[in-house]
């Protein structure tokens, strides 16, 4: 392995280095959208090796993602409307995850408690774009539209376990962890026009975009499957894939810190 001989000599450790995720949702396709945006940035950016040369076997991956999940309460309502409301609901999941994560540690271990915790939130918002010019003049009798979307925060610590994806050539200075600072990213996802038919039963009805979605499209849970974006999509785009991006874009803070 080879190392920047103006770094100051390397310390040897056994093993991966093991990173600890706390997930507000017990949602599969959220648990899997988290997994895998964390090993993509991890395993591809990992600088570990600037402070450490991990010995392991050939197979081994270099970073360990040990996720945890836990059912919290967003603090929002049930159908969130708007980035305000939306984002609030991924930060106090967030939040509680990590609380969630720490009261279910049975030691005083620092390095048992996660190192990050993240919240994902979905939401809607109510918009119109009148096209024409009759359109425009009438903008105030035009039917509302909804547009999904969500909101994803992550919190985390300047500790050299966090920063392990620092891109290459970043000259920040981790911490030792019980000396790290409290960091938080957020990111949205991209907003997609959803078809009367559910715009008409989350307006008049009241009900979530997922019980909409299982009435129009005759499914059932598909909150837990692929999604309202699944479906829209014919399987192009599933609801981890749609996560995947924004997830990613939520851990800038620790790529570039």
């Amino acid at each position: 392995m080879s190392t920047d001989t103006n770094r100051p000599p390397a310390s040897r450790v056994r093993g991966p280095l093991t990173l600890r995720v706390a997930v507000g949702s017990k949602n599969p396709c959220k648990i899997e959208a988290v997994r895998k945006a964390f090993e993509d940035i991890f395993l591809k950016n990992n600088t570990a090796t600037n402070d450490a040369v991990i010995e392991q076997d050939e197979n081994e991956k270099s970073v360990q993602i040990v996720i945890s999940s836990y059912n919290v309460p967003s603090g929002v309502s049930d159908q969130p409307f708007g980035d305000v409301e939306t984002r609030e609901g991924a930060m106090n999941r967030a939040k509680a995850a990590y609380d969630a994560a720490c009261a279910d540690i049975d030691s005083e271990d620092d390095y048992e408690h996660p190192d990050f915790a993240v919240g994902l939130e979905g939401g809607l918002e109510k918009q119109h774009y009148p096209q024409t010019e009759s359109e425009k003049q009438n903008s105030q009798n035009m039917p509302e539209e909804l547009w999904c979307m969500a909101w994803m925060a992550i919190v985390g610590s300047s500790s050299k376990s966090c920063t392990a994806a620092k891109a290459q050539g970043d000259n920040f200075s981790s911490e030792d962890k019980d000396q790290a600072s409290t960091s938080w990213g957020y990111a949205k996802t991209g907003a997609f026009l959803l078809p009367p038919a559910l715009c008409a039963l989350v307006l008049n009805k009241n009900m979530e975009l997922g019980d909409a979605d299982d009435e129009v499209f005759k499914r059932v849970n598909s909150k837990h499957g692929g999604g309202t974006v699944g479906i829209l999509t014919d399987g192009e785009i599933d609801r981890a894939d749609y996560y995947v991006h924004a997830l990613k874009l939520a851990l800038v803070p620790w790529i570039r810190p």
